[in-house]
């Protein structure tokens, strides 16, 4: 019977040890940018967004309406990654035209 008992400790205290491996090995806290603005530009039917402050990742989000059917589609820009303390970040960039769209509004993904 203590034979039972103490492999029934030993499994609680490896499971104890599994679940506090899972929560270590969780995903990180997201890094936080801000500051971040997006604009378009209907002529060139492009979209753009950068953050100035923080440190992450962002990514331009556009509304892009469609010019043959009657809905709208959301594009993104690539992920672009900000480091703290570094001037003049990258933009991230979408062309409504590869997707035969008009943009018609743009923001940051964050």
């Amino acid at each position: 019977m203590k034979r039972i008992a103490k492999l029934g400790a030993q499994a609680v205290v490896a499971s104890m040890g599994l679940t506090a491996c899972l929560l270590v090995g969780a995903a990180p806290a997201q890094a936080a940018v801000y500051d971040c603005r997006a604009s378009f530009n209907s002529t060139d039917n492009l979209a753009e967004a950068t953050c100035d402050e923080g440190f992450g990742r962002y990514r331009v989000k556009a509304n892009c309406a469609s010019p043959n059917y009657p809905y709208s589609i959301t594009i993104y820009g690539p992920w672009k990654s900000r480091s703290s303390g570094v001037s003049n970040q990258p933009y991230s960039l979408v062309d409504g035209d590869a997707y035969n769209c008009h943009i018609t509004s743009a923001s940051t993904d964050v």
